[in-house]
């Protein structure tokens, strides 16, 4: 198999700076992410709705992340795919300073759809460059690459709260974020993208494929439903029950969201290091135990406060290599569709994305956002199980081999 002197030290210097702009693509990915459930409450405020409307933002946000898998899924596999990464980051930038801009809820709206198809176009093509590279050593590479992922989320709020601090509002965030997305799209013109390892061309009778027929893929799949969904419930609604539960001042709860992306970069920076000693899904199985403590500890923060922040550092620790870890897992399952079966991965991740936290803050009327932030033991909990059905299939197969 591959290893990082393939793309790395040995490579040329437009395949480098390809591979350097995979790693600033995810860094713009996790902050983009980060940035939504902070300014949620200024969108509402600008846009007139109430902070449950504002929750919709969630559902258009992976409903456009769903349309890109559904139009752009089988060139992940193919050379055309530098042509997505490059539109993806274009477009991403136009959705960023659109969400800036408006004044409308609509407008708003469908800035931030924009801003989840692009996000999607331009995020799946890093991980299925690196599933061709590494092969069997996909976990841990992954887990290096989600660390600019973590790194942007935990960049994000700060850029936020700095905004705040300066008199401004979320808009100045949005529109440092555009900017940047500029610079990675330029990075990739300039760059030479390494071309699909296992690619078929095109018209020659290649096996159609449909990930969605492989029942321990299905699996995977709903993990990654439940997992994308319950993350961003608690990244989205961390900043609200700051606030609302324990009363604390804008700046103070953008910091808890700092964290809560802060520890999940500290969990894949130490699952590089797991991997080469436990598996994929024993892994996932540690991180959502901790997960569910962390979420325990959270809620008893409103008894006793430094509960709350040693809650927010364990679930994101836990949750930090579970996406990557998962994902290079359903990835080695179909070796020779990788592209396809991480867009239909983080698609998966998309709906639940629409659904958890939409649903979540649906409940805050009712249930108060600590009774929202409860909730999301339960998917915890059937993620664990799917988790060992997981591992049992994989024991599985290498006792039929």
């Amino acid at each position: 198999m591959a290893d990082d002197t393939r793309i790395g030290r040995n490579a040329a210097p437009r395949a480098q700076l390809a591979i350097v702009t995979c790693y600033a693509a995810m860094f713009m990915l996790g902050f983009t992410i980060s940035l939504l459930g902070p300014s949620l409450p200024g969108i509402a405020q600008r846009t007139g709705i109430t902070l449950p409307q504002a929750g919709l933002l969630f559902t258009l946000f992976s409903a456009g992340s769903i349309a890109a898998t559904i139009l752009l899924a089988r060139y992940n596999d193919r050379p055309a795919r530098r042509w997505t990464f490059l539109a993806g980051a274009l477009l991403m930038a136009v959705g960023l300073w659109g969400v800036a801009a408006s004044n409308t809820f609509l407008l708003t709206g469908i800035a931030v759809a924009l801003t989840g198809l692009a996000m999607s176009t331009e995020g799946t093509v890093p991980n299925a460059i690196f599933v061709d590279h590494f092969g069997a050593g996909a976990g841990r590479a992954l887990n290096k690459l989600h660390v600019s992922v973590g790194v942007g989320s935990f960049v994000g709020p700060l850029v936020f709260a700095a905004a705040l601090r300066l008199g401004g509002d979320y808009t100045i965030a949005y529109r440092v974020g555009a900017a940047l997305m500029v610079l990675v799209a330029l990075m990739w013109v300039a760059a030479l993208p390494p071309p699909p390892v296992r690619a078929a061309p095109d018209g020659q009778g290649a096996r159609r494929f449909n990930p969605l027929t492989v029942t321990p893929l299905l699996v995977m799949f709903a993990l990654a439903m439940l997992y994308t969904g319950t993350e961003q419930v608690l990244a989205g609604w961390l900043f609200t029950y700051s606030r609302a539960a324990m009363e604390q001042v804008a700046t103070t709860a953008s910091l808890a969201t700092s964290l809560f992306w802060g520890a999940m970069l500290l969990g894949r920076i130490s699952a590089v290091a797991l991997l080469g000693r436990i598996g994929n899904m024993r892994l996932v199985q540690a991180g959502l135990a901790l997960a569910a403590l962390g979420v325990l500890l959270i809620l008893a923060g409103q008894l006793a406060p430094p509960a709350f922040w040693a809650g927010v550092l364990l679930v994101g620790l836990g949750f930090g290599p579970i996406f990557p870890t998962s994902l290079a897992y359903a990835s080695q399952l179909e070796p020779s569709h990788s592209g396809a079966v991480g867009s239909f991965f983080v698609a998966s991740g998309s709906v639940g994305a629409m659904i958890l936290p939409l649903t979540a803050g649906s409940l805050i009327p009712a249930i108060g956002v600590a009774g929202s932030i409860a909730l999301a033991l339960f998917p915890i909990a059937i993620m664990l199980a799917l988790a060992s059905a997981a591992r049992r299939a994989a024991t599985s197969r290498l006792t039929e081999h």
